[in-house]
């Protein structure tokens, strides 16, 4: 499946799940709490406008594949959350396991197995797009 094709999938699976459920932002961040008790302390003063923003970043993230270029939008954020901020990968990947574990438990029957390899190769991209940054984090910090 190509990129295009991969952005509408994750689009209609948010728009699906907005439709039946809402809001999924506070469920994202309860769940991702509950998995990363180091993320929930990083965030302790983050509200839920804040939340929202970053969400919405993240979905800005997904719906594009201009963000992953190097000096795009992920290498800003990356830079912002590693050096000020402390995040990990960890966080990252526990996050977004939040994102689609709120997806396909609330669609319930309605999740399709093509959402679910989607999101995985989506994902998996974004990731590793992560973990080469935070190498070269690394190593300029060394």
């Amino acid at each position: 499946m190509n990129s295009d094709e991969e952005i509408e999938q994750i689009s209609l699976s948010l728009t699906l799940y907005a439709e039946r459920i809402g809001d999924m932002v506070p469920f994202v961040y309860e769940r991702f709490f509950e998995l990363d008790k180091n993320a929930k302390t990083l965030m302790e003063y983050s509200d839920e406008h804040m939340r929202g923003r970053m969400f919405a970043s993240v979905l800005e993230l997904l719906m594009s594949d201009e963000h992953l270029d190097a000096g795009g939008y992920l290498d800003w954020e990356l830079d912002n959350h590693l050096r000020a901020y402390g995040a990990t990968p960890a966080m990252y990947e526990t996050f977004f396991e939040s994102v689609v574990t709120t997806l396909a438990e609330g669609l319930g029957d309605e999740w399709t197995e093509i959402w679910s390899q989607v999101w995985q190769d989506r994902l998996a991209r974004i990731m590793t797009h992560v973990k080469v940054h935070e190498s070269r984090f690394l190593e300029l910090n060394a």
